[in-house]
């Protein structure tokens, strides 16, 4: 009875949902700005829900992140004056010593897809040439901007790491919101030289926010954000051994606001509180002895078939995802939080997503050998190139470590392109051949006799 209850209160949120955005889609041509209120409206309630009534059901660090990544963009929205158009790759340090809120392209459409909103985003940016098998992420950023939903912005950043649809979409946005922009472009292997190279560009793009917000950009709290997030990254890595063993009630959904997170707020002293309550949440969180699942990219947070296989289950979770470790490094940082445009640099060029797959096959391999991954899904978003080229090294470099790898194909933002009911059957076949390898193999004490 209750699972029933449950599934009807599922519906009924999803009918509201779908109802809710059909009236926006009914308005958007003719009453962009009305949408747009709406968009807010409805970012600013789910805000405020976390923290008046959060999810009891998850621990407190994934309440906090779920607050965090949904204030990352709705705080954005409410300071349009102040706000920076990025991707989720660059750092986003020198925006918050300036006092500018980060709006990430990826963040923006994934609450929008939460509000069950991007049908329209997408329509109406495939509408203006937009190919259909463009990033959705990116469609429905530009459909917003064609629609006249999303506000002309005072400033557009960003950098070459790792997708293609940014060269295209913020240019063509620079153009037609009339905005000064600055493209970061990072080598992608490292040395003092490149290094040297991309600090240079940093810096440049420090004093042009000086000049396009008219403000100064005070470099002794520059330092301090980058410590904290040195400090931060720090804090990721030491959760890893402590996940397998623990039932840290983990879904794609949080997996994904973790990620957003950890890049659009990083630097900040909340981000690194958020890593220090995920230490004692997860040293002192019940025990757990089921499958522990790597997760690479983007995740359909919106499916519920798959959130029912895997959202809060005692038998099966996922324990990380390379989006939330792309920054991290297993060995020290050459260069320390004093050098700050150094630290950065250093940061985005070594990134799990820059350069040649191989990189980031190799972090995903480091991940899963410190939170005992018994397997790992690459999911290949719609129009992600990236993601699709590097699969196949990964199922290899993973499945010569004895870890089985699924390469899921979908859409982690349309959810008009995202098969349910199939991904979810492959996922189940899936798990069930990672319980049987676990059920072949011979526990510690067998092994010792």
């Amino acid at each position: 009875m209750a699972r029933t209850v449950k599934c009807d209160d599922e519906k009924l949120g999803i009918k509201i949902l779908d109802t809710w955005a059909e009236a926006i889609d009914n308005v958007m041509e003719e009453r962009p700005d009305i949408t747009a209120f709406w968009l807010l409206k409805a970012f600013q309630v789910k805000r405020a829900q976390t923290v008046v009534l959060p999810d009891r059901k998850t621990l407190p660090s994934a309440r906090l992140a779920s607050r965090l990544a949904l204030e990352s963009v709705t705080d954005a929205l409410e300071h349009p004056d102040d706000v920076v158009l990025t991707s989720i790759f660059l750092p986003n340090e020198l925006f918050q010593a300036m006092g500018l809120y980060p709006l990430m392209a990826e963040a923006l459409a994934n609450f929008v897809t939460g509000a069950h909103a991007e049908p329209s985003f997408v329509q109406a940016a495939e509408q203006n040439g937009v190919p259909e098998t463009y990033c959705s992420f990116h469609k429905v950023l530009l459909g917003g901007a064609f629609a006249g939903v999303i506000e002309p912005v005072r400033f557009i950043a960003n950098c070459s790491v790792a997708c293609d649809a940014n060269n295209i979409s913020f240019k063509l946005l620079a153009r037609r919101f009339g905005c000064p922009h600055v493209y970061v472009d990072v080598p992608p292997e490292y040395s003092e030289e490149s290094c040297s190279y991309v600090a240079g560009q940093l810096e440049a793009l420090g004093t042009q926010l000086q000049e396009a917000y008219g403000r100064a950009l005070d470099p002794d709290l520059l330092v301090e954000h980058v410590a904290r997030s040195q400090r931060t990254l720090k804090n990721l890595v030491r959760t890893l051994p402590l996940r397998p063993t623990r039932f840290i009630k983990n879904g794609m959904g949080l997996e994904m606001q973790h990620a957003l997170a950890f890049h659009a707020l990083l630097g900040t002293e909340d981000v690194e509180h958020l890593s220090k309550l995920m230490l004692r949440d997860y040293r002192e969180a019940d025990g757990y002895d089921g499958l522990n699942l790597l997760w690479s990219a983007t995740a359909p947070f919106f499916s519920s078939p798959l959130q029912r296989v895997l959202d809060s289950n005692t038998s099966q979770q996922i324990v990380a995802s390379d989006m939330c470790f792309d920054q991290v490094s297993f060995e020290p940082w050459a260069h320390e939080p004093d050098e700050p445009y150094l630290a950065m640099a250093e940061r985005l060029i070594k990134n799990a997503y820059n350069g040649g797959a191989e990189r980031r096959a190799e972090q995903l391999r480091r991940v899963a050998e410190r939170c005992d991954a018994d397997g790992c899904v690459v999911f290949c978003h719609w129009g992600c190139k990236e993601t699709m080229g590097a699969s196949q090294i990964i199922r290899q470099t993973l499945e010569a470590e004895g870890r089985p790898v699924l390469v899921l194909d979908g859409d982690g933002c349309n959810r008009a392109n995202f098969p349910d009911g199939q991904a979810a059957t492959r996922l189940e076949a899936f798990l069930e051949m990672l319980e049987a390898e676990r059920a072949e193999k011979p526990d510690n004490d067998e092994e010792v006799a």
